[in-house]
């Protein structure tokens, strides 16, 4: 008789929990490529297939709120205190801050070789030459914009994190009441700090009160699957229905799929890991701040030198948008590899010792 294979043994939940993280990094930040690889924008009207596409993908699906959750959960995860809110503050310097500088200032080196030597703007945001930039220019071009468009997400992660004492503050003593509070400005629609998405302080709170109560979160949502994926669903039929009869979309119901959608993912992604059916690539995942911070120039390259040889139709859009995203991630994977081979140390400092 043949002998059965041995089944691979079950992971921890600390195990699935941090596993999980990695995926879901990874996931998303590959669905930033494809969203900055779109042809056309998804609040223009309903045209054709191609339009309905982008609307679903980048309209109604959101792919940052999970990855504030993950950010708020590992701020927090060790407690909180002055000496730990120091201590972390320090170590996102190198994480994220010396990152951000960085890639922002690789940016600002590409459009001043592209204007030095093929007489070009390069498209910058604002549509100026580097060399004429004032010193409010500069302010915008490394904070407001950002230059590297892309970094926006992290300047108000940088942010949060440096606000966390009021965070910490309002779950602390408010607790629940708290975690509402700070989902008011984001339901309401109320800008607080100049600049910040506002989803930011509830999922950056909400990964926080998971921490704080030393729950496990991805433990802790499995069992919602269900539910976050038909109310998920549900939602973005109504999107979907107003969108294509040329109605506003309804910002409550977007927002109420979207905390589902991110309770869906996790919650999916944990069971399939718990139960070895999704094998995560640890080593492949590393990958995904790289795949973030190099990925939107070349995304722009490589579209706008396809576009030309292809038909205006919603089939080459969609032909146009897969290859660019496609190629494009192939190309920073591949980089990033080359780059851990050959020059570690360089590639640690540039992408926060990820």
């Amino acid at each position: 008789m043949t002998a059965n294979p041995q089944k691979p043994p079950l992971l921890s939940a600390d195990e699935v929990q941090s596993r999980t993280i990695y995926f879901l990094r990874f996931l998303l930040i590959l669905a930033v490529v494809f969203t900055h690889a779109r042809i056309r924008e998804p609040w223009q009207p309903y045209q054709n297939g191609y339009s309905l596409f982008v609307y679903i993908f980048t309209g109604v699906f959101e792919r940052l709120p999970a990855l504030v959750l993950f950010s708020g959960y590992l701020f927090f995860r060790s407690g909180f205190s002055t000496s730990v809110y120091a201590r972390k503050l320090k170590s996102r310097i190198k994480s994220l801050l010396v990152p951000y500088l960085f890639w922002n200032a690789a940016v600002v080196l590409f459009y001043v070789l592209l204007q030095t030597y093929l007489l070009s703007r390069g498209q910058t945001p604002d549509s100026k030459l580097i060399a004429d930039y004032t010193p409010h220019d500069w302010i915008v071009a490394f904070w407001n914009g950002p230059i590297a468009p892309q970094f926006w997400f992290i300047r108000n992660l940088m942010m949060v994190m440096v606000l966390s004492p009021v965070f910490y503050l309002l779950l602390r003593y408010l607790k629940l009441f708290g975690l509402v509070l700070t989902a008011l400005p984001w339901l309401l629609g109320v800008d607080v700090v100049w600049r910040m998405h506002t989803y930011t302080f509830f999922f950056f709170s909400a990964g926080a009160w998971f921490a704080l109560r030393q729950e496990n979160f991805v433990e802790r949502l499995m069992p919602h699957w269900k539910w976050s994926g038909l109310l998920f669903l549900l939602t973005a039929c109504v999107q979907v229905s107003r969108y294509l009869s040329g109605l506003p979309a309804i910002e409550i119901v977007n927002k109420i799929g979207l905390c589902a959608s991110v309770v869906f993912l996790i919650a999916v992604t944990g069971k399939l890991t718990a139960s070895n059916r999704l094998k995560v690539n640890i080593g492949l995942c590393q990958s995904s701040f790289f795949v973030f911070a190099t990925h939107f120039i070349p995304v722009g390259l490589v579209r706008q030198g396809l576009i030309p040889f292809f038909p205006e139709n919603a089939w080459s859009f969609f032909l146009v948008h897969m290859l660019t995203a496609g190629s494009v991630i192939l190309f920073c994977i591949g980089l990033y590899r080359f780059l851990h081979r050959f020059t570690p140390r360089f590639l640690s400092v540039i992408t926060g010792g990820r």
